[in-house]
């Protein structure tokens, strides 16, 4: 079953992204909307962070080809939840 980003709403997509972060990848604490996923925030590797993206990808239904966003910015809980709220908007993944 994928998650609708749309209906989730911000908070509720970042709290599924929280979840992942614990489930797959053993984050340990709470990851806040501003941390940043590397390194002294949830910690992630570089490896494990193109693992999360498809992690997102599936629970989602959302097919991410631009990793520029990704790659030069430091990417945030909040960050990538809007980007997946906006994906799903874009490419139709929203129930109508």
């Amino acid at each position: 079953m994928t998650l609708d980003a749309t209906q989730l709403g911000i908070d509720r997509t970042m709290a599924a992204l929280r979840e992942l972060l614990i489930e797959r990848f053993a984050v340990e604490g709470v990851v806040e909307a501003n941390d940043p996923l590397f390194a002294i925030g949830a910690g992630l590797s570089s490896l494990e962070g193109i693992e999360f993206l498809c992690e997102v990808e599936k629970r989602f239904g959302i097919d991410i080809k631009d990793l520029e966003w990704w790659v030069y910015e430091t990417p945030t809980l909040s960050a990538v939840a809007q980007y997946v709220i906006d994906l799903s908007i874009e490419q139709g993944q929203h129930a109508s």
